[in-house]
């Protein structure tokens, strides 16, 4: 078995969002994303998403409900299927942790 630390190998400051995607098997898929102070799109996704920030700050705002949520280091959320939402904030050296499936 071979083992994964989150903190090693991480790229230094870049202008866009960085994935690497840690795991992929039957329908999960978990990924390592850092983030330099970039927002996103509205997503509309067709997977579940549960996320941890490991570090950084990052907001993410659930549009549909006008509900903004901050997330600090630690902090998780579960995103269900279908549930538009905005990534509208991170800080420098944002790091996060996603797994994504469908039912």
């Amino acid at each position: 078995m071979t083992s994964i630390n989150l903190f090693d190998g991480l790229s230094p400051p870049h202008d866009q969002e960085l994935t690497d995607i840690l795991y992929q098997d039957k329908g999960v898929r978990i990924e390592r994303i850092r983030s330099w102070g970039q927002t996103s799109p509205v997503y509309d996704q067709d997977e579940h998403e549960w996320v941890t920030l490991l570090q950084g700050q990052a907001h993410i705002l659930f549009v549909d409900e006008g509900e903004k949520v901050v997330l600090d280091p630690g902090d998780s959320l579960f995103i269900q299927a279908g549930r538009r939402h905005q990534v509208t904030y991170t800080s420098q050296a944002c790091l996060w942790l996603c797994c994504f499936w469908k039912d």
